[in-house]
């Protein structure tokens, strides 16, 4: 698990999670604690165990509630009761007396009254006649649409369902929610396997497994196979020659192993046709302690050789991320790449649209270098959002219904880039477990104390019931950011659609408020149904005219009448979206001097499916004029946007560079609607300088800085100063870093397993290169909206000893990929650089520590032929012009006090999604960890 608290559970506070096993498990949401309630003669549940109730149709349920008591003293009492859907005020409620003898079990049932489609909650407590409270707590309950029947082999919706719970409700669960793969054979383990050297399973431990295959198959549900790391025996020691668990450590007899994987394979290949080589191979992380890349090569290789001669419609699976597949399994010029059938991705956290992109990018480069071209798939295994760690800042409850909004979004992301490609993705939702704890259970779907449904199960219900045996056929707003349209051609022939609106990242994905919020009006309604997110009814295809509420995350499905194509039509050319905030405003940075020809710049971009006319009114700083402060935008298209400028008559200078700029922006069709706000700009520029790497601090005396502001949950402000300049030989950066604690990696030579961006450190982006042969989504429909990568990325870190290294982290000639010692060196080589403080080939770089003001000052300079394209436009200009930059600085503070990474994309403009982007690139591209590069600077004279 702890590579994945680094990618994307979410937000910062998950960044501190570590490894299998230490995720605690999840806190109970009652009132009453659970060592009172174990005690209690009272169990309470529903008329059907797993709290699920499928409907079809109109038809209602009629759920029951059981209360039990069984004490071994005589008691009566009352039973009080209400049920509510989503958090809402009670729909129904009562109080029912009980009497039950001693030692006599008395079950008592309480009808819950007619319940349509949608998640309902519960609230149950239980008194004596003397005023004694013997339970108290709430239920979940879901009323759900019915699911497929039957096994699809080609259908997406996966789940990791725990082998802890409860086998015979759990395969239920799973069944009547729609799940029709699941990760993992609880029998086929290689102990099991193979309990020692040479010997292997025989056929009643195979029947076992057999039969537990067939169990899944009658429930509807297909295997994936799954290699659950390693034999006991057979587990290389750590670093120092310690015993490691099974799960820790490489092979250490790699033959050995895979002579256990050809003999797990071979019994089951009939029934099970894909089979994932290793969990999360993370060479020197958590599952791969020693060794090297080469080595989970040489793995795959040899099973490959081992099993497909024999069996050549088995399909392999590979790899543990994208960009792990990137960096380690397709490492470009290494030995023995590609050796698998499809690749494996663990996305976890909020369905941002660098989901999507990272998925295409999975797909494309399986086509171009697994050995089958991909011929295996895409298999999400694990990916999910939790509670703790992406909804923390809410009530616990709300929070839950979070997790539900982020559910179907998810798997829409993935699903599109699998139809768009021409690939199979399967999609596992983390996870299910009905009544038993484990590690990792934050990220259960059921609440284990109660055996109760939360509202994540009536979200994957929904969304299967509605879009299991429909093929997706393309995306429907490919230019819009606010909008997520996915158009689907149902089995009969008839159109299906899912859509939802996004998410805006502005310091937290967690509260609704900060989304695209609206309405969506359908002009020709009839043969189209439409459900929220929870199956919910909202249309029932009579009406020719309906509007409904658009709010982020929350998926609306459309079932019709119609063709696709007519669906299509409906959805958007027939449509009208009413979005609160349908422009996106940016107001950019002053990219030279203020002065004579300054002009106040605000981008103006259509995020919304339609063209709009609008009027954009400037508010300036106190003490500026311009020549005008209202300016028309006019026949503005989705996607489109447009920089509109007001010159500057009068400024006043800002001590701290520091101008807040306000807007307020009408739609000409929207009256009454003011799209207002106001961001602090400041001016992004290098001068000409030329400037001593260690010289004098009087040397920058001249150069307007820009600040960063890190604010804590308690508050607390730092700030990080930042100074460019350049000369005929290089571009120069100054930093200084407030931090109250220095976390530095060992030098270099003494250990290359440690990345420089996860100490204390830097990061220097930029998108100085149009056409990136290595993007491998260059040109599609989404780049604009979603897809863009930076071209070069440094990072300059302290290592202990006072050591000073300037990184290359990405740049054409790299193949985004992450450096690893074993790997090929590439065209342009990745790793530290020829750059010390006074000398270098490349650049120089000085790092310094001041512990008494707890403060570090980085001082950079990257020689013109590491930014041969930016030199070249330099170059270019003319002398009074200004060359412009995409440019953007991350700082990372590390440690157990350290505040995490600040970007400069998140605090110059809001961010946009993107791709490959900031380091670490299996956590990249995402708004929250900065998103892309496009930010703007200057560079003149």
């Amino acid at each position: 698990m702890s590579r994945r608290t680094l990618v994307g559970l979410g937000a910062a506070t998950a960044l501190g999670v570590t490894a299998a096993g230490a995720l605690a498990p999840r806190a109970r949401a009652a009132d009453a604690p659970a060592a009172a309630l174990a005690a209690s003669p009272v169990t309470v549940g529903f008329s059907d165990p797993t709290g699920l109730y499928p409907v079809s149709g109109d038809t209602a349920a009629t759920p029951d509630l059981l209360v039990t008591v069984n004490s071994t003293t005589a008691l009566s009492g009352t039973i009080t009761w209400s049920i509510s859907a989503r958090l809402g005020a009670p729909l129904h409620g009562g109080t029912e007396p009980f009497s039950a003898a001693a030692a006599t079990p008395r079950t008592v049932t309480v009808p819950l009254g007619s319940l349509g489609p949608d998640h309902y909650t519960v609230t149950v407590t239980v008194t004596d006649d003397a005023g004694t409270r013997l339970f108290a707590d709430t239920l979940g309950l879901g009323v759900i649409r019915p699911a497929a029947e039957g096994r699809r082999p080609r259908s997406v919706f996966g789940m990791g369902i725990r082998p802890e719970s409860t086998p015979a409700i759990t395969k239920t669960i799973a069944q009547r929610i729609g799940v029709k793969w699941t990760r993992g054979i609880d029998a086929v383990q290689p102990d099991i396997v193979s309990p020692s050297r040479g010997v292997f399973w025989q056929q009643p431990r195979i029947d076992a497994a057999r039969a537990e295959i067939a169990e899944w198959h009658r429930h509807g549900i297909e295997t994936l196979g799954g290699i659950n790391y390693n034999m006991s025996w057979n587990v290389a020691p750590g670093p120092n020659g310690e015993p490691l668990k099974l799960y820790q450590n490489r092979p250490k007899d790699m033959a050995a192993h895979v002579e256990m994987v050809y003999h797990a394979i071979a019994p089951l290949q009939d029934l099970v046709h894909y089979w994932e080589l290793w969990n999360e191979p993370w060479v020197h992380g958590w599952t791969w302690k020693t060794g090297d890349a080469q080595d989970y090569r040489d793995m795959c290789r040899m099973i490959w050789e081992r099993v497909k001669p024999e069996f050549p419609d088995v399909h392999l699976i590979g790899g543990g991320s994208v960009s792990y597949n990137r960096d380690i399994v397709y490492a470009q010029g290494s030995k023995d790449t590609g050796y698998i059938d499809g690749s494996v991705n663990h996305a976890y956290g909020y369905p941002d649209a660098t989901q999507y992109a990272m998925t295409k990018t999975q797909i494309r480069m399986d086509k171009l270098w697994s050995r089958t071209k991909g011929r295996g798939g895409q298999w999400q295994t694990e990916l999910g959002t939790a509670t703790r760690y992406n909804f923390a800042d809410l009530p616990r409850e709300e929070a839950d219904y979070g997790v539900a909004r982020t559910l179907a979004p998810t798997y829409l992301l993935h699903m599109l880039a699998g139809a768009e490609e021409q690939s199979p993705i399967r999609i596992f939702w983390f996870s299910l477990s009905y009544d038993k704890g484990y590690s990792g259970d934050d990220f259960n779907i059921y609440d284990v104390t109660t055996k109760t449904p939360l509202p994540a199960v009536v979200a994957y219900a929904t969304m299967t019931s509605l879009l299991e045996d429909a093929e997706m056929q393309a995306e429907l707003y490919p230019d819009a950011k606010s909008t997520w349209g996915f158009l689907f051609r149902g089995t009969d022939g008839r159109g299906r659609a899912a859509l939802y609106a996004d998410q805006i990242y502005d310091g937290t994905d967690e509260h609704q408020d900060a989304g695209y919020t609206g309405t969506l009006t359908l002009h020709d309604a009839r043969g189209i149904r439409a459900y929220d997110y929870l199956g919910r009814r909202l249309t029932d295809g009579t009406a020719r005219r309906v509007t409904l509420t658009l709010k982020p995350w929350e998926v609306v499905y459309f079932d019709s009448d119609l063709t696709p194509e007519a669906l299509r039509r409906a959805l958007t050319r027939d449509a009208h979206f009413d979005y609160d905030t349908p422009l996106h405003i940016s107001p950019l940075s002053f990219v030279r001097p203020l002065g004579a020809g300054s002009t106040v710049d605000i981008r103006v971009e259509n995020v919304s499916p339609k063209t709009m006319d609008a009027s954009l009114t400037v508010t300036l700083p106190q003490g500026w004029r311009t020549a005008r402060r209202t300016a028309p935008v006019s026949g503005i298209r989705p996607g489109e946007a447009r920089v509109v400028s007001f010159p500057v008559t009068r400024h006043r200078l800002d001590a701290h560079n520091r101008y807040t700029i306000g807007y307020d922006v009408t739609v000409s069709d929207r009256p009454g609607l003011h799209q207002t706000g106001s961001r602090t700009v400041q001016v992004a520029y290098l001068p000409f300088r030329q400037i001593t790497v260690g010289g004098s601090a009087s040397q920058w005396n001249d150069v307007l800085p820009v600040t960063m502001t890190n604010v804590s949950a308690a508050g607390e402000t730092r700030t990080y100063t930042f100074q460019g300049a350049w000369d005929d030989a290089f571009l120069y950066l100054r930093a200084l870093i407030e931090d109250d604690a220095q976390v530095s990696n060992p030098p270099f030579e003494q250990d290359q397993y440690q990345f420089p961006f996860k100490a204390d450190s830097i990061q220097l982006a930029f998108d100085a290169v149009a056409d990136k042969t290595e993007d491998l989504l260059a040109g599609d429909a989404h780049h604009e909206k979603c897809l863009r990568s930076l071209s070069h990325l440094f990072a300059a870190t302290l290592a202990t000893g006072g050591r000073s290294e300037l990184h290359r982290l990405l740049a054409p000639g790299t193949n985004y990929q992450t450096y690893y010692p074993t790997n090929a060196v590439l065209p342009t080589p990745l790793g530290p650089m020829d750059a010390g403080p006074a000398d270098g080939t490349e650049g120089r770089v000085l790092v310094s520590r001041d512990d008494g003001n707890r403060l570090t000052r980085y001082e950079i300079a990257l020689a013109w032929s590491q930014l041969p394209e930016l030199a070249t436009a330099v170059k270019k200009a003319p002398p009074a012009g200004v060359t412009p930059m995409s440019f953007a600085v991350q700082v990372q503070d590390s440690g157990p006090t350290g505040r995490g990474a600040t970007y400069w994309t998140t605090q110059s403009a809001p961010p946009v999604s993107g791709c490959y982007n900031f380091a670490p690139f299996w956590g990249t591209g995402a708004q929250f960890t900065g998103g892309r590069v496009d930010t703007r600077w200057g560079i003149g004279h």
